[in-house]
């Protein structure tokens, strides 16, 4: 056994994880964050994979739940307005489950005091875009890579009438368990939901770490990469061929 659990992060522990998760939380949206219980908000910053989203949306729905998926449209691993990738999303949608915008202020190179004027213009911007491609109302967003700039330190409840997934008061009441890089940042996952000692629980996915079979993360990583290049060189034989074109290779 690694010390990174390269074991936890298959397709079939996750689907255990899911089921021992439903033992003692509720799976809740977070428009419900605010609601008494034991309930866990279950995310996924989608920051390399739709097509692993997809995935991990379609065991949920087999498990009966519902996450809530972040959706980055700055990802340099996938083009949010591209056919394949959109109807990834809508799929991700069709089994019930919700999407929020998954925020990078890099892009803008913004600092983590541009509240106001500077931040709020370019999240309204790109929850416009969200609403209008998938047709679904943006109430949530989650900040990537929140400790370049300190964006942890932006703890308003709602900005730009969205809810912050780091908020004070979801930083407050939910204890917050992260996969990031493809390891637990904080505590193995599968623990705190044996000890289920906890009394709300955030859980921060990344749908790239989570395969078929047992691998390191990079090699994650590169199944993406790999997998996405796989397909743009078939999309490319295949347009030729429909249009009755000479490949030439």
């Amino acid at each position: 056994m690694s010390k990174y659990y390269f074991e936890d992060f298959t397709e079939d522990n996750y689907r255990f994880l899911i089921k021992l998760c439903k033992k003692n939380y509720t799976f809740i949206s977070y428009e419900s964050y605010l609601e008494h219980g034991k309930n866990v908000l279950w995310r996924h910053d989608v920051d390399f994979s739709v097509h692993r989203a997809r995935r991990l949306a379609q065991i949920e729905f087999e498990e009966n739940v519902r996450s809530t998926y972040f959706i980055h449209l700055h990802s340099e691993y996938y083009n949010v307005l591209e056919v394949d990738i959109a109807k990834c999303i809508n799929e991700i949608i069709g089994y019930g489950h919700f999407i929020g915008l998954h925020f990078d202020p890099q892009f803008y190179s913004l600092k983590n005091d541009s509240m106001g004027e500077g931040l709020i213009p370019y999240l309204e911007l790109e929850k416009n875009i969200l609403e209008k491609v998938f047709d679904r109302k943006i109430q949530v967003f989650s900040f990537h890579n929140p400790d370049v700039g300190n964006w942890l330190q932006v703890d308003d409840e709602c900005v730009s009438g969205m809810i912050n997934t780091y908020s004070r008061t979801i930083k407050n009441k939910y204890t917050y368990c992260s996969d990031s890089n493809g390891y637990w940042r904080f505590k193995r996952l599968e623990n705190v939901l044996q000890e289920a000692s906890e009394p709300n629980l955030q859980v921060l996915t990344h749908p790239v770490w989570w395969v078929p079979e047992i691998m390191s993360p990079r090699e994650r990583v590169s199944r993406a990469i790999d997998g996405r290049a796989r397909k743009q060189h078939e999309r490319y034989d295949t347009s030729l061929a429909e249009m009755g074109r000479v490949n030439v290779k």
